[in-house]
């Protein structure tokens, strides 16, 4: 096997470290024989100046052509996984003054661009000068050629194979989805050849909303500096042959990531990364992955996406329905999931969601709390209960839950986001800020977080800095009314009702169905003293929820200063038969 130019310094020295020890990345395409198979042991030879052995690799995948104009047996490449790092390389030189490898075809050419099929005779020999040098590699080799395709292969596809069956569930870090087809190669966005430049997507998607691709890259180990470089260089190769004048983002999903990656990271506002234990779903990291997200207690089952076809089916028909707001129907869906799949922890979260809008809330607690006995070292499973008891105003319970994920995983935002909520409702602004501000860190571009921060802030009166905070979220997504309107009531609460009317405009653009904004337009026309209207906003918020007495005694006042006394009694009254009480 010959290494491809892009992992070289301009220099030409080495820069990757694919030490499997470490749990180093060490995905991508390597130049291979055409008749390399997935599950084949390679080693990889390292071309000049290097011109050594010192990998010994497993290929993820069968050869594919990597070039546009295939006729030469190299332009085949493989996906790998590297299995052992010599620390004693063997050298092409040293066996070049071997007797034993006098009559071995491959010293007699350069190994530049080239690749060779090994005979099982030069196999052996080959191993055994490696193992000479390189203590405890005989026994490694001999177990590994017992055994079937290295478990971290399998773990990758399974993550692959979750995320391909619920792609939506990256919608909640604001990615709306599809798996790109290419009318040209007739390629799904799934392995993606590059043709032409080497290696293969993961996941190469589509954006119909924001009209853009997305280059999704999966690692069930932690993302390095090599994994900034497969993703920029694969980036790169779809801006060119696809998508043209169309943006191209790049999307890093692995179990956390080193610091030259998180360096990498924050040039960039094109590439982001989500944790493996963020999305919905896991699978267990592989042995020499553990040290990496640091599973403390073996003896805990390791949660694994399900292997029953017929619950993945029962729980997406149940997510089609939840979002369509049946929520009984749901339930059912999920009852079946769960009864195909007892230990499935999605099952298990999404009834309790589906309970929560029935207002159902100890059956829902119970779901939540099902999944976290059946997962105790799932950071996801502790995240939604906390969540659940946010909704419940239960919010010390909800704290103790955000910090059990936090303590399995402290890059989790959505936990660190989560944790905000519920001390900034027990009025703990500033610890909520702390907590916002780590969600921040570690996903910049998590606007509800700073949404978030910003009604902490404006909770301790820092109305200037809430509304920059406001102005961060809506930068990031523009289409949240949320932010627009606690943006203007923040404008408002200064005084500033022109900025304030026109921020709950935008708003209401966004969802003209919710009352509140209404009430909040009317009230903000009420303090400039346009009351028609503002009567005219509070009539529209009545229209959308007449049983709401805020709204009607605010239409009062505004019917009061118009003089329209008759009318206006009738609002009070109004107003009080629905429970309206003076302060």
């Amino acid at each position: 096997m010959t290494r491809p130019d892009y992992y070289l310094d301009e220099d030409g020295c080495d820069r990757e470290d694919l030490d499997p020890t470490l749990g180093a990345d060490s995905d991508g395409w390597w130049t291979c024989n055409k008749a390399t198979k997935e599950g084949d042991l390679v080693l990889l030879w390292r071309t000049s100046p290097k011109k050594d052995i010192r990998y010994l690799i497993q290929a993820e995948s069968d050869a594919y052509s990597i070039a546009d104009d295939n006729d030469k047996g190299w332009d085949y490449g493989c996906d790998y996984e590297v299995l052992y790092k010599f620390e004693q390389s063997l050298h092409a030189k040293d066996l070049r003054q071997n007797p034993y490898f006098d009559e071995w075809g491959p010293l007699r050419c350069s190994f530049q661009g080239s690749n060779f099929k090994i005979s099982l005779e030069y196999w052996n020999k080959l191993n055994n000068l490696l193992a000479l040098n390189n203590p405890g590699y005989k026994d490694f080799i001999e177990n590994t050629q017992r055994l079937p395709i290295a478990e971290s292969i399998g773990l990758e596809k399974d993550l692959e194979d979750a995320l391909v069956a619920n792609l939506d569930i990256l919608k909640r870090f604001e990615y709306n989805l599809e798996l790109y087809n290419d009318p040209i190669s007739n390629q799904t966005g799934r392995q993606f050849i590059c043709k032409g430049n080497g290696g293969r997507i993961d996941l190469l998607c589509y954006n119909r909303i924001k009209k853009r691709f997305t280059v999704i890259e999966l690692k069930n180990v932690r993302a390095s500096q090599n994994t900034f470089g497969q993703i920029s260089n694969y980036m790169g190769w779809v801006q060119e042959r696809i998508a043209k004048s169309v943006p191209v983002k790049g999307l890093v999903i692995s179990r956390g990531y080193d610091t030259r990656f998180e360096s990498a990271l924050k040039i960039t506002d094109r590439i982001s990364h989500i944790n493996v234990e963020e999305l919905g779903f896991s699978v267990a990291p592989s042995e020499k992955a553990q040290s990496v997200v640091d599973f403390k207690d073996s003896d805990e089952p390791r949660m694994r996406i399900p292997k029953s076809r017929e619950a993945s089916k029962w729980l997406k028909k149940g997510d089609d329905l939840y979002d369509q707001g049946k929520f009984d129907e749901a339930i059912s869906c999920y009852d079946n999931a769960i009864g195909k799949d007892p230990k499935n922890k999605l099952a298990w979260v999404n009834k309790g969601a589906a309970l929560l809008e029935l207002m159902k809330s100890d059956e829902a607690i119970s779901c939540f709390d099902k999944a976290t006995e059946l997962y105790p070292k799932s950071a996801e499973a502790w995240n939604e209960k906390g969540y659940a008891l946010n909704r419940l105003d239960r919010f010390d319970e909800a704290i103790i839950a955000f910090n059990n994920a936090i303590d399995i995983n402290p890059r989790s935002a959505d936990a660190w986001n989560g944790k905000g909520i519920a001390l900034d409702n027990s009025g703990k602004h500033d610890e909520a800020i702390q907590a916002y501000d780590r969600a921040i860190a570690i996903r910049p571009k998590f606007a509800i977080a700073w949404n978030n921060k910003g009604w902490a802030l404006s909770g301790l009166g820092k109305k200037e800095e809430a509304i920059q905070a406001y102005n961060k979220a809506i930068s990031i997504n523009s289409k949240d009314p949320s932010s627009w309107n606690c943006k203007g009531n923040a404008l408002a609460d200064l005084g500033k009702h022109d900025e304030a009317v026109k921020a709950y405009g935008r708003a209401i653009e966004l969802d003209p169905k919710d009352a509140i904004l209404w009430n909040n337009k009317g009230a903000a026309f009420y303090g400039l003293s346009r009351y028609e209207e503002a009567l005219y906003a509070f009539n529209k918020a009545i229209e959308i929820d007449p049983q709401e007495a805020l709204i009607w005694h605010f239409k009062g006042e505004t019917l009061k200063a118009l003089n329209r006394t008759e009318e206006s009694d009738s609002a009070f009254a109004k107003a009080k038969e629905l429970g309206y009480r003076e302060e």
